[in-house]
């Protein structure tokens, strides 16, 4: 228990300490005022705990018109990858999310998503992914990894080892992957905040990268 409350009170001054400190640096002596900037300090250094670097695998899949999409079409880009099925409920309840995400970006040359439909079981899965699109009025461009007939796996889920859904993965210009996001928390606004954290990180990466 002394343990405990030393460790608590040993933070807590800390914590004065940075505040006082952050206060003077920005030119104030309100440590109310430097109680944002601490805040986004934490967040910046959470984030940086979570970046990657790692090959992200190329591939090459059918949108819902037919078209041929790759990866490696997306040189220069952010680009934000999103596995998912039709029968992922965290998926489909991720989807307002998702396309409150795409409409921040949708102005932005740089960014782009790709929702990548993966372990379908219905024998026409394209059709089911069709029309759950349409019927929901989400404007997303959706790549279709369906099984292959000698493997019996999804080729691109496979490539990137997922191992649950919704998953999501946010490359840089260069082809790698620097952020993974798993699952879904059920809030709308905390999901596009953590997106945009990541995508806005991705961008400044690929900005110096490409100085």
């Amino acid at each position: 228990m002394k343990k405990n409350l030393l460790i608590l009170f040993s933070l807590s001054i800390s914590l004065i300490c940075a505040v006082d400190i952050i206060a003077q640096a920005d030119g104030t002596t309100d440590p109310l005022v430097a109680r944002p900037v601490i805040a986004n300090k934490i967040q910046e250094f959470a984030l940086q705990n979570k970046l990657e670097n790692e090959p992200a695998p190329n591939f090459s899949l059918r949108d819902l018109e037919g078209n041929e999409v790759s990866l490696a079409d997306f040189k220069g880009k952010v680009v934000v990858l999103d596995f998912w099925a039709t029968w992922c409920a965290p998926c489909i309840k991720s989807f307002p999310a998702m396309q409150m995400a795409v409409d921040k970006y949708n102005e932005d040359p740089i960014v782009r998503f790709l929702f990548i439909n993966t372990w379908e079981q219905k024998p026409n899965p394209q059709q089911s992914v069709q029309q759950l699109i349409e019927k929901r009025g989400y404007n997303f461009q959706v790549l279709m990894d369906v099984k292959d007939p000698t493997s019996k796996k999804n080729p691109v889920v496979e490539s990137y080892g997922v191992s649950g859904i919704p998953a999501k993965f946010i490359i840089d210009g260069k082809g790698n992957i620097r952020f993974k996001v798993k699952g879904f928390t059920g809030d709308n606004e905390a999901q596009v905040e953590e997106l945009t954290q990541m995508i806005e990180s991705v961008k400044k990466i690929s900005l110096n990268s490409s100085e």
